[in-house]
């Protein structure tokens, strides 16, 4: 039996060009959050998946072989040149809303390749599961790497950024789901030419805090998203985070985060604090 964990995710700044050759090409700024989803791999007779948590929409999670982590799995052993690999049961403590925008499944992934390199006793290099995160979401390699990144091309090809001081986060989650397919999908026929994607982002990225490009795409999905966005909690926000429809706030403040917390309590939305971190996915 071994486990692994990683982050989940808010995208700092989220820029989308054009679709082409079947992919859109992204200027990211990711950073991990202090909210990971840990990935327990053991030997079965048949490929398993078991789901715990209370997040939103866990009922999505697939509990057969299309669940990410299998995929996962399966990747990694071709990699590795195993074309009948040992099926493993998956235990996952979920604590990323599902559908949520914030690279749950990502994370599942992530975990799930370093639980399964050290089980397989595969001996493969960061980079290497890099590779094979790659294929299987654009998302993967960073919840591999976690902390601060610019992300390119894809969203895959990464550059480590400095940690930024730590900032206090306000998840705002919502009870339905968004398909990242289908945000996508809205913002090829809002935007068919795709944004204009910052060449300077690196640099000049705490200028941009809280663009996304799929803003419109969630709201021509989700109109009432939009009195999430606008509540006024006394703190820089709200924005939305990668496809929605998680909205989030923050603050170098903890006590004033908390008192942000009480009002959107009051307010009635449920909602969970966390911070910024710099972990990436690791061996628990």
């Amino acid at each position: 039996m071994t486990t692994a964990s990683a982050q989940g995710k808010i995208n700092l700044v989220f820029q989308v060009g054009a679709l082409s050759n079947g992919y859109h090409e992204v200027r990211s700024v990711y950073q991990a959050i202090d909210l990971a989803e840990t990935v327990t791999v053991r030997e079965s007779n048949s490929w398993e998946i078991e789901v715990h948590g209370e997040v939103p929409n866990l009922e999505l999670v697939p509990r057969d072989e299309s669940n990410i982590v299998v995929r996962a799995a399966v990747e990694l052993a071709r990699s590795a040149g195993i074309t009948n690999p040992q099926p493993m049961k998956f235990t996952i403590q979920k604590r990323i809303p599902v559908a949520g925008g914030m690279a749950g499944g990502s994370a599942d992934a992530a975990a799930a390749l370093v639980a399964l390199n050290e089980h397989w006793c595969l001996g493969k290099s960061d980079a290497e599961l890099a590779e094979v995160g790659a294929k299987l979401g654009a998302d993967v390699p960073f919840a591999l790497l976690g902390g601060t990144a610019l992300g390119t091309g894809s969203g895959t090809q990464l550059t480590k950024l400095s940690d930024n001081p730590t900032l206090h986060i306000l998840l705002i989650f919502s009870e339905f789901a968004l398909s990242t397919k289908d945000v996508f999908q809205a913002f090829d026929s809002i935007r068919p030419a795709g944004d204009e994607l910052a060449a300077d982002l690196e640099e000049n990225y705490s200028n941009r805090i809280g663009e996304n490009s799929l803003l419109p795409a969630a709201l021509k999905l989700r109109p009432d998203l939009k009195s999430v966005l606008e509540l006024d909690l006394g703190i820089q926000g709200g924005f939305l985070s990668g496809s929605g429809p998680t909205v989030w706030f923050s603050t170098p403040d903890h006590a004033v985060v908390e008192q942000a917390q009480q009002r959107a309590r009051s307010l009635g939305y449920r909602s969970v604090l966390t911070q910024t971190s710099s972990l990436g996915a690791r061996l628990s």
